[in-house]
């Protein structure tokens, strides 16, 4: 699939297109008569196909923000969801003539000397780019990830078009102040996506302050990096569908080592790989972790991280006017919202966490019962999410969280999480 309607005016089009499409579907569905939960069903479906189809063909920042909204599944209509899922594939890499622009314009003959072959057929593509091996006159061999031309451009007008896109779709129930903070959220990520000097920063970052044991970075070749190529060690690994066939003793150590790494990016790193995709990811058999891709990293404030230890360790004593205060001052509780108002919910993700997640030393991620409690709690509490705020600075830490948690499911791994946040300095007592 090559990247349709390039240009700026072309990409309005087509996003403006969808979004004429969904607001026609939205009235029809509002119609009164017939079998009305039958066209809901009927409306997040065709909304869900045809925003997959169009977002995918845009690529870039389009099709990543209908990857994000695929992280959240469970709580999306079954209709948007199903087709949403589609987008976390691997799409079809661009002809090597379309992406060698890019080395021309941004290598300069000196760095070209330093490569001698590139394999012009890509091993992987995505929303940003596609990466290509290749070997550099020290006969080491790298990967080149090399971005589509023009794809930075159309981050702003892609936002702006689908914020109305949501909009129209009746998504999310947010005011307007609290979608414009949390679309300016994932414009920035989007952004950052597309320049891949802040990637490779990103990248030196985490390889330093959230080193592990059994956690695999690329390394990457700095003097051939520019905002738009990075050149990096090739390091390899098996998917999560063969890893899922090992023993259980090692799927478990896989499971463990992921969830102390992201416990140490967020805790002890402030910044987390919020990009969970199970492709970002590869497995050996010796237990290592290979991670990829540090487009979308979010850096959090010191203040930010601070509260939620706070938050997290104040739900375990059940300290609800704690618990309140610190996700006031995360801004993550709407105006007038009192705490006698959010106690009931409040102790039901309490329930989640510590009676569910923390209940034994270790949760058995196989166990799809848990995500049945989540889709029961979420429907209980539909009603009350106009009293909550999206905490921007989490946005991104959820959607971690989100594929973490589907990660590790598709592992089937059992994990010691109450081990693992001991180390962070959360103890979920049983």
């Amino acid at each position: 699939m090559a990247i349709k309607n390039r240009s700026t005016g072309r990409r309005t089009a087509k996003l403006l297109g969808v979004g004429i499409r969904t607001l026609g579907r939205s009235m029809l569905s509002a119609l009164p008569g017939g079998d009305r939960v039958q066209r809901t069903a009927n409306y997040w479906t065709e909304v869900g196909e045809d925003w997959a189809r169009t977002l995918g063909e845009l690529r870039g920042a389009a099709m990543k923000l209908g990857q994000l909204a695929s992280h959240y599944a469970d709580s999306l209509p079954p209709g948007l969801a199903q087709h949403l899922r589609l987008l976390q594939r691997s799409v079809e890499p661009l002809p090597f003539a379309q992406v060698r622009p890019v080395l021309d314009a941004q290598w300069t003959a000196a760095q070209r000397a330093q490569v001698t072959a590139i394999e012009p057929v890509a091993i992987a593509a995505a929303s940003i780019g596609q990466v290509h091996r290749a070997t550099l006159a020290s006969a080491k061999p790298v990967v080149i990830k090399l971005r589509y031309p023009g794809i930075d451009e159309a981050v702003d007008s892609d936002m702006a078009q689908l914020r109305r896109l949501i909009g129209l779709s009746r998504l999310l129930p947010l005011d307007g102040p609290a979608m414009d903070r949390l679309m300016d959220e994932i414009r920035e990520r989007f952004r950052e996506e597309t320049d891949y000097a802040a990637e490779l920063r990103h990248l030196q970052h985490l390889r330093k302050a959230a080193a592990l044991a059994g956690i695999v970075y690329p390394k990457p070749v700095p003097a051939l990096c520019t905002p738009g190529i990075l050149v990096l060690s090739e390091e390899p690994g098996e998917t999560l569908e063969t890893a899922r066939e090992w023993s259980q003793p090692l799927r478990d150590e896989i499971g463990t080592r992921l969830c102390r790494w992201i416990a140490l990016e967020f805790f002890g790193a402030h910044a987390v790989h919020a990009d969970p995709h199970p492709g970002n990811f590869a497995f050996r058999r010796d237990g290592e972790v290979v991670v990829y891709d540090f487009g979308c990293v979010k850096r959090l404030p010191e203040e930010v991280v601070r509260r939620v230890r706070v938050l997290l360790n104040t739900a375990v004593r059940h300290d609800w006017t704690a618990m309140h205060a610190e996700l006031v001052a995360l801004g993550g509780i709407a105006d007038g919202v009192t705490l006698e108002e959010l106690v009931p919910i409040y102790e039901q993700v309490e329930w989640l966490v510590t009676g569910r997640l923390g209940a034994a030393e270790t949760f058995d991620f196989a166990d799809a019962s848990f995500i049945d409690d989540i889709r029961v709690a979420l429907k209980a509490n539909l009603r009350a999410s106009f009293k909550f705020k999206p905490v921007t600075d989490l946005v991104f830490v959820l959607r971690a969280l989100s594929g973490l948690y589907w990660n590790l499911r598709g592992l089937a791994a059992e994990v010691p999480l109450r081990a693992v946040l001991r180390e962070q300095g959360i103890e979920l007592k049983p």
